[in-house]
């Protein structure tokens, strides 16, 4: 007979190096279990339990083990053996080293004791699912209160210990979306949705396709497609995939409604926000009373009202007989009022007060097997951050909590470090880097063209206050991934490559990982990546957008990058004035930069740089949602 206590204590000496799948399994089986009975926080506290991967622990802890066990020369000759100190007394060439090394400590300044290794687990050794909820609560209150922290979730599933990732990704499965940190956060607890129906089996399905589906279409000889019929042919091919993956994205936001502004955080704070908040929630609260609502509903009904003018009628509607018990109708009407009634308000107020209409970031932990979906896009307005597990998320924060200030990971980029096309094979796409840096950032030093070695990625790239790479895949061939590990990322990486930061297997089943794990692993605090492959003209004239509008140039009198004439740059790799455009310089347009990443990269997920929903979606942050002092100072 099975013991499921018994199982749990086995369990948790182990990691899941040891166990392989087994131990994610047996948790989104349990997810599944107590969800099923009712017990929705022990049901999200396993669901938290199996996104955390142990398997890079190792590398994670790492490079502290080896700061804390690097001994000094005072040390080395206390522990040596009588006979090794006559050896050194004799040998000359150890004496070398020796003072050698006492020349470099001297040198150092004085370090304070290293801290204790503080294990990355912070569920570890609890007894119950009860205490470990109550952690995951705790763990939860000490991030900044701006924040939303939702997590999406795959159901078990026992086929994934022998499937390969396509296969797994593809596979049928029920999502769920656990509120974490919610516009209720703390007086009310998290709580958790679960979405099951066939057009989700349908959706994975397609979903598991798309890249493929893509690199199909694009992937042509230049030589083929040079007469008429041709390029016909392959722009009637990328146009059918543009209908195809909107109707993806239209089938994923139907699968979410009516509860898709759950993706929406919290509204900035000022006085009128704040006092039309308590008036909406007052109303929220008498109604869940006299109808004897519960917790879930009053949340669920909160998120919605605080975000009603976002909602349209319809969902209006179907939240209300969602949220009534039995399908009440005098229920679902009332709801639908409330909805109208608060939705009307913030659009009043949105219209005397444009902060109103801001909202501050949402963090998405998201599973690995659900990374490849386009989750900003059922709220592409919303400024957002992806993040593995909560476990990584905690770490980061941990780390840069002194730079972190109303929700965002302040910084004050002056100056950073590229690496453009170093394969030397992307000859349009080079010559137009080159033409963007040295017109924007001629303050920084670029690498064209060039291979770089491991020493310069770590020593030169990885200490620069922002880290730009502009090539194939993600910078990791030139790398290896445990050096990463074993340093510190103090900066903002940007991974303009196809795929940069799309998670992948290694093998038959393993732990999915993409850059970003390997950058978040070395601390570094955001990355900003693609999910799937783009083109080359349309990733670049993305990424001199996002960088123009958020890096301050070397020279502020220069025209904004949005007014240069934009088919001599894709074309030929020159900048210059466009003929129509305006003559004001960046300095008398302080409107043109912004502070938030994420924000930049909403108005990207809008279509509003690039119109073509193929190149539009791909490009997503990871980590700390990251606002840059040097460009605009925070509004609070």
């Amino acid at each position: 007979m099975w013991d499921a206590k018994a199982t749990e204590n086995e369990l948790r000496e182990l990691t899941s190096v040891q166990l392989g799948p087994e131990t994610k399994e047996y948790n989104l089986l349990r997810a599944d279990e107590e969800y099923q009975n009712g017990n929705v926080t022990h049901s999200i506290y396993h669901q938290v339990q199996a996104l955390f991967q142990c398997a890079d622990l190792r590398f994670v802890t790492e490079a502290q083990n080896l700061e804390n066990q690097q001994p000094n020369t005072t040390e080395i000759l206390a522990e040596a053996s009588s006979q090794e100190k006559l050896d050194y007394k004799n040998n000359k060439f150890l004496q070398n080293i020796l003072k050698y090394h006492q020349k470099l400590e001297q040198r150092k300044p004085k370090q304070k004791p290293p801290k204790p290794l503080e294990h990355l687990d912070f569920l570890q050794d609890l007894p119950d699912a009860e205490s470990g909820f109550a952690r995951i609560s705790h763990i939860c209150q000490e991030l900044p209160r701006e924040w939303c922290v939702l997590q999406l979730c795959k159901s078990f599933n026992p086929a994934t210990t022998y499937s390969t990732f396509c296969e797994i990704a593809a596979a049928k499965g029920d999502i769920y979306l656990s509120l974490l940190l919610h516009c209720r956060s703390p007086q009310l607890p998290a709580t958790c949705l679960r979405f099951s129906s066939d057009a989700l089996s349908d959706l994975f399905r397609e979903y598991a396709t798309l890249v493929e589906r893509f690199r199909r279409v694009v992937t042509v000889d230049p030589v083929a497609v040079k007469t008429q019929e041709a390029k016909a042919k392959y722009w009637k091919e990328l146009n059918a995939f543009e209908a195809y993956l909107k109707k993806l994205i239209s089938d994923l936001t139907s699968i979410f409604t009516p509860y898709c502004s759950l993706f929406l955080g919290k509204r900035y704070d000022c006085d009128a926000v704040q006092q039309q908040t308590k008036v909406v929630y007052a109303r929220v609260d008498e109604l869940c009373v006299e109808h004897s609502w519960s917790d879930h509903q009053r949340i669920l009904l909160s998120q919605a009202a605080l975000h009603a003018n976002r909602l349209p009628q319809s969902q209006m509607k179907q939240l209300g007989h969602e949220l009534a018990h039995n399908d009440n109708e005098t229920e679902a009407l009332l709801v639908y009022e409330l909805l109208k009634s608060c939705a009307n308000e913030w659009q009043l107020l949105e219209q005397r007060q444009s902060v109103a209409m801001k909202r501050y970031p949402l963090i998405l932990v998201v599973d690995e097997r659900l990374d490849h979906l386009h989750w900003e896009q059922l709220a592409p307005m919303q400024e957002c951050t992806r993040i593995k597990s909560l476990h990584n998320l905690w770490r980061l924060f941990k780390c840069h909590k002194s730079q972190i200030q109303h929700g965002y990971y302040t910084v004050n980029i002056r100056s950073g470090i590229t690496l453009v096309n170093p394969d030397a094979d992307l000859q349009k796409s080079g010559r137009r880097w080159r033409g963007f840096l040295e017109y924007w950032l001629t303050h920084w030093p670029h690498m064209f063209e060039t291979v770089p070695s491991e020493q310069f990625m770590l020593e030169q790239a990885f200490k620069a206050d922002c880290f730009v790479y502009a090539g194939h895949g993600s910078s990791l061939q030139y790398v290896s991934g445990r050096l990463i590990y074993r340093n510190r990322i103090k900066g903002v990486v940007f991974l303009f490559g196809c795929d940069s930061t799309r998670v992948l297997s290694s093998g038959l089943y393993s732990a999915l990982y993409g850059a970003q794990d390997y950058f978040h692993g070395a601390l570094c605090p955001t990355v900003v990546g693609t999910l799937m492959p783009a083109l080359d003209a349309n990733i670049d004239n993305v990424s001199a957008h996002l960088l123009s509008q958020w890096i301050t140039p070397a020279n502020p009198k220069i025209i904004p990058w949005t007014h240069i004439d934009r088919v001599a740059w894709l074309s030929q790799g020159i900048v210059q004035a466009a003929q129509s455009g305006t003559t004001e310089t960046l300095d008398q347009q302080p409107d043109y930069q912004m502070g938030s990443l994420s924000a930049i990269l909403a108005n990207l997920q809008m279509g509003r740089v690039e119109p073509k929903i193929y190149n539009c979606c791909v490009y997503v942050c990871r980590g700390l949602p990251a606002w840059n002092l040097a460009v605009q100072k925070l509004p609070f």
